[in-house]
C-alpha cells in the first residue's frame, strides 16, 4: 500500500509547504468576472485584495467555483502511475463548498487508486493542520484507518470564529441568510462575529463595534479548551490585515501567555466568503500530538 494525501489551496497550504510535507496541492479557482485565476499559482493573498480593493469601484465580486471532478480525476491517475494505491482527499467543509458532496458522489469513476473523501469541516489553519497530520503520517507509513482515525481525533477539537466589516460576501456566496432560520445573522449594526459549527457550518454568534473586542470573544470562546489535558495550537487568521494582526497576537499573547499563537493569511478561496478587512482566530489540539501516539 502506498498512499498520498490530496487537498487544495484553501487549508493554506502554499505550494512550497506542500513540496516539503509531499502533499500533493491542486490549486483553487477564483473567478474575477470572466477571468479565472488560480489560488498561489497566478494569485496570491496580496494581489487577490489588491483586485479586491480595486475592483469595488466596479462592484466586480469575485467568486470561488469548485475543483472540477476531471482534475481530481486526472490527479489520482498521475498518482496510480507513481504506485500510489490510496488517495485521501481532505477538502474543505461541506458547510462553505460542494466539493466533498461533489466528491463523494463521483468516486466510483476513479478506477486507478482507493480514494478516501474526507470532509475536514472547517477551512484554511483547522483544514490545514488535517493535511498536515496526514501527510506526517503518511511518512511512517500508518495505514489508512489508522489515519482516518487520527483526523476524526484532530477534527473534533478544531474551532474557527471570525470577524467580518460586513456580511454581503457571506449574502452573495449564498453560505449565511440574515432573514431566516436559528443561528443566522440579523441586520444588527457593528462587525458581525461568525463561528463554524461542528457541523462546518457557519453561524452568527453577535456583533462586535471594535476588532478588540471581537478578539475577546474570540478567546473566551477558546478559553474553555485550555482546560483540556491536551496542547493547544491557536492562529489569528487575517485578510492582508498585518497592523491588527500584529495587535492581536500581543493582546492573546497577553491574556494566553502559555498558548503559542502563530498568524495566518486568509487566501483568496475563503476571501470570497468573508471579505477584505476580515480577522479570525483558528485553534485546536496541537496535531504534532497525535503524530507519534
Amino acid at each position: 500500500m502506498k498512499i498520498a494525501i490530496v487537498t487544495d489551496t484553501s487549508a493554506g497550504i502554499t505550494p512550497q509547504e506542500a513540496a516539503i510535507r509531499g502533499i500533493t496541492l491542486l490549486a483553487a479557482p477564483i473567478m474575477f468576472g470572466n477571468r479565472q485565476y488560480h489560488e498561489y499559482q497566478d494569485l496570491s493573498p496580496a494581489d487577490y485584495y489588491r483586485l479586491l480593493r480595486l475592483s469595488k469601484p466596479r462592484k466586480m465580486v469575485p467568486t470561488a467555483p469548485q475543483i472540477s471532478m476531471q482534475t481530481v480525476h486526472t490527479t489520482c491517475d498521475q498518482l496510480a502511475h507513481q504506485g500510489v494505491t490510496d488517495v485521501i482527499v481532505i477538502g474543505p467543509t461541506s458547510g462553505l463548498s460542494g466539493f466533498m458532496t461533489t466528491l463523494g458522489a463521483y468516486v466510483e469513476n476513479i478506477k486507478s487508486v482507493k480514494v478516501w473523501p474526507w470532509d475536514s469541516r472547517a477551512i484554511l489553519t483547522g483544514m490545514g493542520d488535517q493535511v498536515r497530520l496526514a501527510a506526517a503520517l503518511v511518512e511512517q507509513r500508518v495505514p489508512v484507518a489508522t489515519i482516518l482515525d487520527r483526523l476524526a481525533t484532530l477534527r473534533a477539537t478544531a474551532h474557527t470564529g471570525f470577524v467580518v466589516d460586513s456580511i454581503k460576501p457571506l449574502l452573495h456566496t449564498g453560505e449565511i441568510n440574515p432573514g431566516h432560520g436559528p443561528g443566522n445573522a440579523p441586520l444588527l449594526a457593528g462587525k458581525p462575529l461568525l463561528v463554524f459549527e461542528d457541523s462546518g457550518k457557519i453561524r452568527f454568534a453577535g456583533s462586535t463595534l471594535r476588532l478588540k473586542s471581537a478578539l475577546g470573544d474570540l478567546l473566551d470562546l477558546m478559553a474553555p479548551d485550555l482546560n483540556q489535558s491536551t496542547a493547544l495550537k491557536a492562529t489569528i487568521l487575517n485578510a492582508d490585515q498585518p497592523e491588527t494582526t500584529e495587535q492581536w497576537l500581543m493582546a492573546a499573547h497577553d491574556r494566553f501567555p502559555q498558548v503559542t499563537f502563530d498568524a495566518a493569511l486568509i487566501g483568496p478561496s475563503f476571501g470570497v466568503h468573508v471579505g477584505d478587512g476580515a480577522m479570525g482566530l483558528a485553534w485546536a489540539r496541537d496535531y504534532r500530538e497525535l503524530v507519534t501516539l
